[in-house]
């Protein structure tokens, strides 16, 4: 599917019905279930009644199976009854059973269905109501008989409401909050893709269904030999009592959950829901035969079911090679109390002749000749391929296109191509870092001499000693590491500090804030250089999450899923890399930061391949990697240092008009920087804000 197959048209469901009896049989799971069905549960046998309609009229035979739905009673065994008839079945139940069904004013309906919800109520779970013992057939009447019987019904002793059920029956059914109706119209189209519509009939009273029904469809299906694959769905249209109405499908865990688009409070009453959907992978193919399985109740509502059953419609003129039903747990599937009604074209009815507990499922396995479908052309193999892969290609897409990116960037740097520089304004302090790398004595001299040049202190010479005088306390030009820094030489409301060792501390406190700020604009330089190669790289991972989405159940909450996993994990890479000088506190936020990084990725392995988060971590792994190695050096500063280095030369070529004018109390920090005190000597232009020689002799000092 995939948004692939959105343009076809589905046809109805038709039902060429027969009955058969199920063995009973104890089995523990499907798979057990299959082996049965393989080995020991012969193929039910095709009966032909002669009140079955014709195979032509398609809703005539959908409405005979709920008509058989409805006309279910249960008699006790008498020796002259012919079970071998078209319309009897044998199935046994117990003698509690029995003795329940003699109470003779009250209908089928209401001593089965009451009996059942009264222990569900008392009991708190569900009891064993079916065991050998002795036998009772069910007895399919005709029309006239079942509306006589209908008539004969008289309102219980209980709180009931009167449902019309979806297949025109009328009957009072207990107030107790249940579904009273579920059918399933399952259509198996020729190219494998699967159709589902579903009747649902329930009785609200503000409990269970406050906010609406769920429906949970199961996100994967698993094959005979243990493969498992997800599903791939489309909600084509949900209502409820014939108004259509917005739902959402949403990816819980290994669920997929139909829930109403909106909230609201459900008024108890009585609500027909039907939801059409369409599911491709639902179908198994193997060598021989291809097998389709499904939980007609999907084990998964805390309801009562009392009336099941379910139609499925095969491609093809070849009948099925088996079919059969197990009802129950998990752990305690069962073939009684259930049949099975064949046409002789390729439709089939099933249906439950006793209610399902919460939790219980009906579980339907068809076995169907290959020669049924159409041939799997490359179209189909490429669907099913990206609909269980896509995810993994499209991740490796995207971290191809960043590896490649980076790789031609690098050499492109490598072989002195790039020219990239940044607008940024770049201090003395920076100038020095861009030219030797470092930040020593003279980067923090030179950064005093910028203050200066603000006009926030002055740098004086008392006799021996060498003043720093606080001239302001706007410090609006400058930024917060540089104010900290400030008032680390100027503690309280002191306003000057003299160079002696003393003052020492004051002065490397200040000088290591000095660095701080001057680091950060080196970084600010490398990201803003670094910003190109950012914005792709982080465009193609969100695009490749986007594309990931695409193929999801709900796109828009698998890509907030994923893009919030990428941004937590991304944070913890960032937090990981981060340096401690405390070794337990650098080691306790590493194992911190791991911790949360495989919980994110397990988070997002429920809704992609495990295989795909892996990806993701890698290409956020490879954005830092990159943009680290870039912002070296010897990546895209290079040109920066050749700017800077080129700015140096500037300032000697001009060392002669900078000396005669107050240019040179602009440079003065740059040329102090440089290393290129020596060859501007004070002259009587500059005499009043030269400070080469004393700031030289406090770098001599500190």
């Amino acid at each position: 599917m995939n948004k692939l197959f959105l343009a076809i048209y589905f046809s109805l469901i038709t039902l060429i019905p027969a009955e058969t009896a199920a063995r009973a049989v104890e089995v523990s799971d499907i798979e057990e279930a299959r082996k049965q069905e393989r080995e020991h549960v012969p193929a039910p046998e095709t009966i032909k009644d002669p009140r079955i309609p014709s195979a032509d009229d398609f809703k005539a035979l959908e409405e005979f199976i709920k008509e058989r739905l409805k006309t279910v009673v249960i008699t006790e065994l008498d020796e002259n009854e012919d079970l071998n008839a078209t319309n009897s079945m044998d199935v046994q139940h117990s003698a509690e059973y029995i003795k329940r069904q003699q109470d003779a004013k009250k209908s089928i309906f209401q001593k089965i269905y009451d009996n059942a919800i009264d222990r569900i109520s008392e009991n708190g779970g569900r009891e064993d109501i079916v065991n050998p013992g002795e036998g009772v057939y069910y007895y399919m009447r005709d029309d006239v008989e079942a509306r006589k019987e209908q008539q004969k019904w008289e309102a219980p002793d209980f709180d009931v409401v009167n449902v019309l059920l979806p297949n025109g029956e009328k009957i009072l059914a207990p107030a107790k909050e249940h579904i009273a109706y579920l059918f399933s119209k399952i259509e198996i189209l020729p190219n494998g893709l699967t159709n589902m519509t579903e009747t649902i009939t329930v009785v609200a009273n503000g409990d269970k269904l406050k906010h609406g029904l769920t429906r949970v469809i199961p996100k994967y299906t698993t094959s005979r030999s243990g493969v498992r694959s997800k599903l791939d769905f489309d909600l084509i249209s949900a209502s409820v009592n014939g108004q259509e109405i917005p739902y959402k499908a949403e990816e819980i865990g290994n669920r997929i959950l139909l829930t109403p688009a909106e909230d609201h409070i459900l008024e108890p009453g009585v609500y027909t829901y039907e939801f059409n959907y369409l599911l491709d992978r639902q179908l198994w193919h193997y060598d021989d035969f291809n097998e389709f399985y499904w939980d007609i109740a999907g084990s998964s509502w805390d309801l009562v079911i009392v009336r099941i059953g379910a139609s499925v419609s095969i491609p093809g003129r070849e009948v099925p090679l088996s079919q059969n039903v197990f009802l129950g747990y998990p752990n305690q599937l069962r073939t009684e109390n259930s049949f099975i009604a064949k046409g002789e074209n390729n439709t089939l009815g099933f249906a439950s002749t006793v209610p399902l507990f919460p939790g219980e499922g009906m579980h339907v396995i068809i076995s169907i000749p290959k020669g049924n479908f159409e041939e799997n052309g490359f179209n189909r193999w490429f669907s099913d391929f990206i609909g269980e892969y896509g995810d993994i290609v499209f991740i490796l897409a995207g971290l191809a296109a960043i590896l490649i990116s980076y790789i031609l960037s690098w050499r492109h740097i490598s072989a002195g191509k790039s020219d990239l520089k940044s607008s940024l304004r770049k201090t003395a302090p920076v100038m020095r870092m861009l030219t030797k790398g470092v930040f020593d004595k003279t980067s923090f001299a030179a950064w005093l001499l910028e203050l200066y040049r603000k006009n926030i202190i002055d740098i004086a010479e008392s006799g021996d000693d060498i003043l720093l005088i606080k001239k302001t306390d706007f410090l609006g030009s400058l930024s917060k590491n540089e104010k900290k820094a400030l008032n680390n030489l100027f503690p309280g409301k002191e306003s000057v500090l003299t160079v002696n060792p003393q003052n020492m501390l004051k002065i490397r406190r200040a000088s290591k804030l000095a660095e701080k700020e001057t680091a950060n604009k080196i970084k600010k330089i490398s990201l803003f250089l670094n910003s190109g190669y950012l914005f792709f790289s982080v465009g193609m991972l969100l695009l490749s999450e986007l594309a990931v989405a695409a193929l999801g159940i709900n796109p828009g909450q698998l890509f907030v899923i994923l893009v919030s996993c990428t941004i937590t994990m991304a944070f913890y890479v960032w937090i990981s890399k981060l340096s401690f000088k405390n070794p337990i506190l650098k080691y306790a936020v590493r194992i911190l930061a791991a911790v949360i990084i495989l919980f994110t990725l397990m988070v997002m392995a429920v809704y992609i391949h495990p295989v795909s988060a892996l990806l993701i971590l890698g290409m956020i792994y490879i954005i830092f990697a990159y943009t680290a190695i870039f912002a070296k050096r010897s990546g895209l500063l290079k040109a920066n240092i050749k700017e800077a280095a080129d700015y140096r030369d500037y300032l000697l070529r001009n060392r002669e008009n900078l000396v005669l004018g107050r240019d040179f109390l602009s440079q003065q920090a740059n040329i102090l920087a440089f290393d290129i005190a020596d060859d501007f000597k004070i002259t009587p232009n500059i005499r009043d804000f030269y400070k080469l020689d004393i700031i030289r002799d406090l770098i001599r000092r500190i």
